[in-house]
């Protein structure tokens, strides 16, 4: 910036940073005209939101934030009080210092508020009841009833700090921040110091109650007997929302790793819901109500996605975040390239306004980053739920195969269901959210490049509409190749099941070189040449995809430079280039989802298909409990049981048993032997043995 821009600038804000001069801060806070300019706004500045005085937001709009925190807390603390009552008490606690330290800090903080409020009426005069600034007030105190109920709740139900408290008070602590650097900047101070010493009260309270709950560590107070606790127990049981957004829980772990080596005892135990207990039982109970509607063909997609399709559809949700906010940096880009660009200009942008460009860059990568995270570690988690109940369900399944289901499912097919269709749908989950995410943001892409390249942009989308039927016709190649694929899998478990089954036969004959030659022909004959065409469709598919962001990119700017007239500036190329760049995902993840899709499909058709195959009858053996045979004796009220004699009755039955049976075989053999009655001694001896 040269001399004379400096002094322009001085001249007009008083500031290098673009501040107006102190002598004309325009109206404050607590300031109200006798009627409303604007709708529920009493401030003369309207609603904005940029202040027309000073570069800053109006009062009316910086009551927003707080209005919109107020509102979070009331709504999701009202559905928090709702699920803590339904939690049963995990344990008998009592009310500790901790506890009732952050309930009187949110009763000082909720007293401080109403003495904000008992100022703003008094400020405003008759439009009070109308503003929105007192209504917000309002608001906040209802809030802070229903977060009271939540900390009450939440002390002897959750064993960590609950997550609509967490947030309710750090987006109030920033809404406040920014509400309290107006009031500064407003000099309220100077007009109205008890407000402003009210207000600095409030968020210092507000500071410490977030404190409290987040940092101190609770102390739950167990009374009586106390539960047991796992050593191994994965702390991501108890772990608090920021943690798990940090992934600051394993912390711990990864200290103990840079310190040592870690070996498998050092692992944590699995979490509960990752269990294959849990897992299997979830499975199970969705598969059998899916029999009950469709007991002919059941949908083994339907199944999975009822028992673990709730996190992988909040998992879609931070999708939704890390798509927006990567295609937010290239806008903030162009403006950041806008505002350096204005300083050769003779009306340059203010200071802060660049600062401002750069921190929504730093938190917008920021935001992508734990939005991404997230997804990916719910994706994980739902793959690996998904293998375990399948790894259960199928093992079950083949403890109860009838022989003719035996006959068509072998222990070769059952270790390839398990081991190569259950992988296939685990990996699976990686990449099905990107079957609308992609095309999500290849919109999004295209809407940016319209606002900056113009219908220039409709050569890049006849490009990508050129390649979807060559990818198409390349997917349903591969999906035929797949089938067979699993088809020689299955063959070669098979022969190696049976070369195990019969390998004293086969050294025995010498038939080691036969099996062997057969066992090569099923390997590379058939697997190894059907892999060697699965990987060339596969290079043409990838060729396809990995060059579309250059034909894209080229067309596009070709058809611009043919048909604008405006030059292709740096506020055009660079945003352009990093939209392309980010094209290139979408575009290149489109054949590996198409893949994993086709993997996938063919996976749930062989597992469904073992699942319905025919079982045993459950009730073909009926086993009941063996019959007491007691004796009876006469008395004189009737006939009394005799239980020590149960034993003697039970002989005797025996013996009298024996002695029939004895006599019927006497019968029978001097029938069969009339002539020979020497003979029965021998036989008498026999049988009496």
């Amino acid at each position: 910036m040269d001399g004379f821009s400096e002094q322009k600038v001085l001249y007009h804000t008083g500031s290098l940073s673009g501040y107006r001069p102190l002598q004309n801060l325009g109206s404050d806070y607590l300031s109200a005209t006798h009627s409303f300019r604007q709708p529920l706004c009493g401030n003369k500045e309207g609603w904005g939101p940029l202040s027309p005085f000073r570069y800053d937001f109006t009062p009316c709009f910086i009551d927003v934030w707080i209005a919109s925190v107020s509102a979070f807390g009331l709504i999701f603390g009202l559905g928090a009080v709702w699920l803590l009552k339904k939690r049963q008490e995990e344990y008998s606690s009592r009310k500790n210092f901790h506890f009732w330290f952050k309930q009187v800090l949110l009763a000082l903080f909720a007293a401080d508020v109403i003495v904000q409020l008992v100022f703003q009426i008094l400020s405003y005069g008759a439009i009070a009841y109308g503003d929105f600034r007192v209504w917000t007030t309002a608001l906040e105190i209802v809030s802070l009833g229903v977060i009271f109920a939540v900390q009450w709740l939440e002390h002897s139900r959750l064993r960590h700090a609950n997550g609509v408290v967490l947030f309710y008070w750090l987006l109030l602590i920033i809404a406040s921040a920014v509400k309290l650097r107006s009031l500064i900047s407003q000099q309220l101070y100077a007009k109205n110091l008890s407000y402003f010493i009210t207000f600095c009260v409030g968020v210092g309270l507000a500071i410490a109650a977030f404190a409290v709950e987040w940092l101190w560590p609770r102390d739950n107070g167990i009374t009586g007997y106390e539960a047991i606790v796992d050593e191994d127990e994965c702390p991501v049981e108890y772990a608090t929302v920021f943690s798990r957004l940090t992934f600051d829980w394993m912390t711990p772990m990864m200290r103990y790793g840079y310190k040592a080596f870690l070996t498998e005892n050092d692992l944590w135990a699995l979490a509960r819901p990752d269990q294959t207990k849990n897992t299997g039982f979830a499975f199970d109970s969705a598969w059998e109500k899916e029999l009950e509607k469709n007991p002919e063909k059941p949908s083994l997609t339907m199944v999975l996605i009822r028992a673990f399709g709730g996190p992988y559809a909040v998992a879609g949700f931070f999708k939704i975040g890390n798509d927006i906010a990567q295609y937010v940096q290239p806008q903030l880009l162009r403006l950041l390239i806008s505002f350096i660009g204005s300083y050769k200009t003779e009306n340059p942008q203010p200071i802060i306004q660049g600062v401002a460009i750069s921190l929504g860059m730093f938190a917008c990568g920021l935001f992508q980053t734990t939005m991404v995270h997230q997804y990916f570690q719910r994706s994980f988690e739902t793959g690996m739920r998904i293998k375990g109940g399948l790894a259960s369900a199928i093992y079950r399944k083949s403890l109860k195969l009838s022989n003719e289901g035996r006959a068509t499912k072998t222990t070769g097919d059952i270790v390839n269901y398990m081991a190569v269709d259950a992988q296939r749908l685990q990996d699976v989950t990686q990449f099905a959210q990107q079957l609308w995410s992609a095309p999500f943001q290849i919109v999004i892409c295209m809407i940016s490049l319209y606002q900056l390249v113009g219908w220039s942009m409709m050569a890049g989308i006849v490009v990508m509409i050129f390649m979807m039927p060559i990818q198409g016709f390349v997917s349903k190649i591969m999906r035929t190749m797949q089938k067979t694929q699993m088809k020689n899998k299955d063959a070669r478990s098979r022969l190696i099941n049976e070369i195990i089954n019969n390998m004293k036969s086969i050294k025995l004959y010498a038939w080691g070189g036969a099996f062997m030659n057969k066992l090569n022909y099923v390997r590379n004959e058939k697997e190894l040449k059907n892999l060697r065409k699965i990987a060339a469709a596969q290079a043409v598919a990838n060729f396809t995809w990995n060059s579309a962001p250059f034909f894209v990119s080229c067309s596009t700017f070709a058809v611009f430079v043919l048909t604008q007239d405006r030059p292709m500036t740096t506020e055009i190329v660079f945003p352009a280039l990093a939209l392309f760049n980010l094209l290139t995902f979408p575009l290149a993840v489109l054949p590996m989802v198409i893949t994993a899709l086709v993997e996938a499909s063919v996976a749930v058709s062989r597992i469904r298909d073992f699942l319905c195959a025919e079982e045993i009858q459950s009730d073909a053996v009926n086993v009941k409990p063996a019959p007491r045979s007691l004796e009876r004796r006469p008395s004189s009220s009737g006939t009394v049981l005799s239980p020590g004699t149960a034993t003697r009755s039970a002989r005797h039955s025996k013996t009298s048993s024996i002695l029939h049976t004895r006599e019927s075989f006497l019968a029978s053999l001097a029938e069969l032997v009339p002539g020979n009655p020497h003979c029965y001694p021998v036989f008498l001896e026999i049988f009496g043995r």
